[in-house]
């Protein structure tokens, strides 16, 4: 069955929120509606996110995928990070917000009998952690997912000269586009770091919570992804054997399905929200 994609741009409280939304196929039961939080140096469009997002859909759950405000990846061209300034600017606190944006508009227009539930990869999964607290959301899913932000800061003198500076630069491994951040960034979590928090959120759900991780990601250890699950009050783990941060995906992605560490993944993910409760 052929899916319906639908964009969409929300202004948010920190700027536009673009995105993408898989319909499910007319005459299929509808689950319910899944929001997906990309991760660090991400976007929505990236590899075999959208490929995904119609294989969920398929499944009768409406997927919805959406940039950031502040990743860079703005109009005309979405798939390149054209805004370096905005990038710039990002912080934890602007995608936590950003994301609670959408969720709350993923509950409000669902039907009484469908089910919310939140995915997110990488640092997209601990925005998604935090997000899911103060949000009606029926399950959380974090992919390859971090447990702590506070580790991913530099400290010491590269820590000073951060601070000197106003600017810590990065590489894009995919384009080898220089990026910085401010050390707004920094102080930005530390003015928040209890809000930020990611084991304190987890611990606090009610909602049941899935940690799917590769055995071999060298991007984010997978005992992070074991910490959140054991921190959950309803926490379960999955392991998947021989993959990495991605589970077998790179960008571009010109596969018209997943590879079977995606699709391994993606069979645990149904087999959690089709048994969750509403």
């Amino acid at each position: 069955m052929s899916i319906i994609r639908t964009t969409f741009t929300h202004l948010g409280l920190n700027g536009h929120l673009n995105g993408d939304i898989h319909a499910v196929p007319q005459g299929m039961v509808k689950r319910g509606r899944i929001v997906f939080a990309h991760g660090y140096k991400g976007f929505k469009d990236w590899g075999a996110w959208p490929i995904m997002g119609d294989m969920f859909a398929q499944e009768g759950w409406e997927f919805v995928r959406f940039n950031f405000s502040h990743n860079g990846h703005v109009l005309p061209d979405l798939n390149e990070c054209s805004d370096a300034l905005a990038w710039r600017k990002n912080t934890y606190s602007k995608e936590k917000s950003d994301l609670e944006e959408i969720l709350l508009i993923a509950s409000e227009s669902c039907e009484p009998n469908e089910k919310v539930i939140v995915i997110g990869h990488s640092r997209g999964g601990g925005v998604a952690a935090l997000a899911a607290l103060n949000s009606h959301v029926d399950g959380v899913v974090l992919l390859a997912s971090v447990s702590d932000f506070a580790r991913r800061f530099p400290v010491g003198a590269k820590l000073d000269a951060w601070r000197n500076t106003d600017r810590l630069e990065v590489v894009n491994g995919r384009t080898q586009q220089v990026l910085s951040h401010s050390f707004s960034f920094f102080e930005d979590f530390t003015m928040n770091s209890e809000a930020l928090n990611i084991e304190t959120a987890v611990r606090s759900l009610k909602a049941p919570l899935l940690a799917v991780h590769g055995d071999s990601d060298k991007a984010v250890s997978d005992d992070e992804g074991r910490e959140l699950a054991g921190w959950a009050e309803h926490g379960h783990f999955v392991s998947i054997n021989d993959t990495g941060h991605t589970f077998g995906t790179s960008h571009p992605w010109t596969d018209k399905t997943l590879p079977f560490p995606a699709l391994e993944a993606m069979s645990h993910i149904l087999s959690f929200i089709n048994n969750v409760s509403h």
